[in-house]
């Protein structure tokens, strides 16, 4: 997105103007200390709607009634001004960049001060910001608050570099020592880079709906197919009973498709006359046939158990095997010497022969020894199968047992007067009744619904992923950020021994390391010397700055970057002397490193040009030309890439600040 500061600026009690003026490109901010520098960065966060206000106390907030910025957004100009004493946020639109001389009180109306929830809002409005729901499954609002809103203030992550920041090994981004804060940060990059919008949430959240009707329905299927499962064997042992009672079959060659089709079967039974054959023998035919599979069973589970007590006892065996050999020394190796003949001195070499036998023993020893766990978890695993079908068995025994019971119930039936039809009658209504419940269980048709889902769900994901993609779009971001911090990070103070230097970044966990060529990670906190500290923040800022640019219009960042005090490293800014020129000789000599003027004078001219080329490259790579503003107490550099006072522009800080006390009388 084309966008950049136009102004940073304040009204005092007097309702005079201060303000400072800003382009594309590098912006150099210079002077001695307490000049109000290091405010710029603040007065920006407090008007881009930071909660907090962090303009350092002095003459700047003793004078100030009003701070406001001027963004340039496109076609369009946004005025953003906050009062200290006033928790709104001021929010103008201007067709036209307005004449800022001639701003004063009157200008920032009343109604243009919105509660800061809303000025938020309707900022991130400008830059595309419109989404309100990021929540991926809405059933989850049921024990856990909505996932906040993108805002606007996670931009300052990628744009602002603080003085106490910039070159700090145990932070990279600004804001997240907050834990929320940089998660949110970070899941929302994807959002930032309009790889994702509205949309695609809202689609997110159908697949979960379909994925969880699915699991239901399947779960559903799965209860259904247990109970018709049941009701078949309940079917079959019910068909088995008519026979042996009536002599006769009641669904000859229907069995299988009894409950497939439940009411064309139904119709046929219900009209079906109970026909009994009293010189049937089926009874004792069924009672022998479940006789002999009774025994078949007992000897099965018996075998079964049998097996079982064996793995158990080894179980136990080798538990205490192992317990056993945690108090036992493995031998690693045997000394051995060669012996000599007592009288002619002679050495026998058959000891050799002893010793390797010993090694071989040695190995397989301690082989056999670590196979002991392995072997345990083998011997458990066999025991609960086993256990399993034992289980199974008895089951089956159990159901066997029933139906033996009931061929003899029938013949005791039949001496207390119950006929044989009398039983065949009611053997049949149970059937009846089997087949009028599997009618209704048909009206809902599970397999249908699945089918339907699983396609819904299908052409769901192929949509977001042709649409939106965000995993691919976040790799393929990530290569070009690395790439980008190859390049400029090759011309950056790093010490010798990460040459040649070689940054990589994660997006999804938002780390910076130096990878070796052994593939170890060496990472930001571990590197050591502060110019390697500040030479990975410039590199990946000024990369991930670049990768905003290329992406046009679709990204939502604005190429914005604040460093402040980049030269600190070098030249501290606690041993200033506030002279009204800044004097690098004379810095080095208070620090007791004298000898180092050249070297790091010349990392600081570096330091800069690399900044200058890095908005040359980006403009003519991408067609946008990113903003840094430095602020910094570096002055008079001689840079290859431009000309330093043309950066300054008239921007330096020495015989005066911001604002002074004198600045403000009317």
């Amino acid at each position: 997105m084309k966008s950049h500061l136009q102004y940073i600026a304040i009204l005092d009690n007097n309702d005079k103007l201060h303000c400072v003026e800003f382009t594309t490109g590098v912006n150099v901010i210079t002077g001695k200390s307490s000049t109000g520098k290091s405010a710029m960065i603040e007065i920006f966060d407090y008007c881009f709607g930071s909660s907090d206000d962090t303009v350092p106390a002095g003459v700047i907030t003793e004078q100030a009634k009003l701070y406001f910025i001027i963004m340039s957004i496109g076609d369009t100009n946004l005025v953003l001004a906050r009062s200290s004493k006033n928790k709104k946020g001021f929010l103008r639109e201007e067709t036209s960049l307005p004449d800022i001389l001639n701003f004063n009180q009157a200008y920032f109306d009343d109604k243009y001060f919105l509660p800061m929830s809303d000025f938020r809002i309707n900022l991130g409005h400008y830059f595309s910001l419109d989404i309100n729901d990021t929540d991926t499954d809405l059933k989850d609002r049921e024990y856990k608050r909505k996932s906040p809103r993108p805002s606007v203030r996670h931009f300052t992550s990628f744009m602002l570099q603080h003085q106490n920041l910039i070159a700090n090994k145990h932070s990279l981004f600004y804001r997240f020592d907050e834990k929320e804060k940089r998660e949110q940060t970070i899941d929302q990059f994807k959002i930032f880079t309009g790889f994702v919008t509205q949309g695609y949430f809202i689609k997110k959240q159908q697949l979960v709906d379909l994925e969880r009707k699915l699991r239901k329905n399947e779960s559903q299927q799965s209860v259904v197919v247990m109970a018709q499962k049941e009701k078949e064997g309940k079917l079959i042992a019910l068909l088995n009973e008519y026979n042996v009672v009536t002599g006769g079959s009641l669904l000859e060659g229907l069995t299988e498709v009894a409950l497939s089709d439940p009411a064309n079967i139904l119709n046929k039974i219900t009209h079906h006359k109970v026909v009994v054959n009293i010189n049937s023998d089926k009874y004792i035919v069924e009672l022998d046939k479940l006789d002999q599979e009774k025994n078949r069973l007992l000897g099965v589970r018996r075998t079964k158990e049998i097996k079982l007590k064996e793995i158990l006892s080894s179980v136990d065996y080798a538990k205490k095997h192992r317990d056993s050999i945690h108090n036992t020394t493995t031998a690693q190796e045997a000394a051995i010497h060669l012996s000599k003949c007592p009288f002619c001195s002679e050495k026998n070499e058959n000891i050799l022969k002893e010793a390797n036998l010993l090694e071989n023993a040695i190995v397989w020893l301690n082989d056999e020894l670590s196979k002991t766990p392995l072997l345990l978890d083998s011997f458990s695993s066999n025991a609960e199968k086993i256990k399993a079908e034992i289980v199974e068995i008895q089951n089956t025994l159990t159901l066997v047992k029933q139906e033996i019971c009931f061929v003899k119930k029938s013949a005791t039936d039949l001496e207390k007067n119950k006929s044989l039809e009398e039983q065949a009658l009611k053997i049949k209504l149970k059937i009846e009744n089997i087949l009028e419940e599997r009618i209704g269980h048909n009206a809902v048709d599970l397999e249908g619904e699945i089918v339907i889902s699983k396609e819904k769900i299908k052409n769901l994901k192929k949509e977001i992923k042709d649409k939106y993609n965000p995993v691919s779009k976040l790799e393929s971001a990530e290569r070009y950020i690395n790439n980008a911090m190859s390049e400029i990070g090759e011309n950056l103070d790093f010490e010798d021994s990460y040459g040649p230097i070689n940054l990589k970044f994660s997006l999804d966990t938002f780390e910076l390391w130096h990878e070796k060529e052994d593939g170890k990670k060496i990472f930001l906190r571990s590197m050591g010397s502060g110019a390697n500290w500040l030479s990975c923040h410039i590199a990946l800022f000024t990369s991930i700055q670049r990768y905003f640019c290329s992406l046009g219009n679709k990204a939502l960042v604005p190429p914005i970057l604040f460093l402040d005090q980049p030269s600190q490293v070098y030249f501290p800014v606690t041993i200033d002397t506030n002279k009204d020129k800044f004097d690098a000789k004379d810095l080095k000599s208070k620090e007791g490193k004298l000898e180092r003027l050249d070297e790091d004078l010349s990392a600081v001219n570096i330091l800069f040009d690399q900044l200058v080329d890095h908005c040359k490259k980006t403009t003519e790579e991408t067609g946008i030309t990113p903003q840094i503003i430095i602020t910094d107490h570096a002055d008079n550099l001689e840079l290859k890439n431009a000309d330093f006072e043309s950066l300054v522009n008239g921007r330096r800080w020495r015989s005066r600040g911001f604002i002074q006390i004198s600045d403000t009388s009317t």
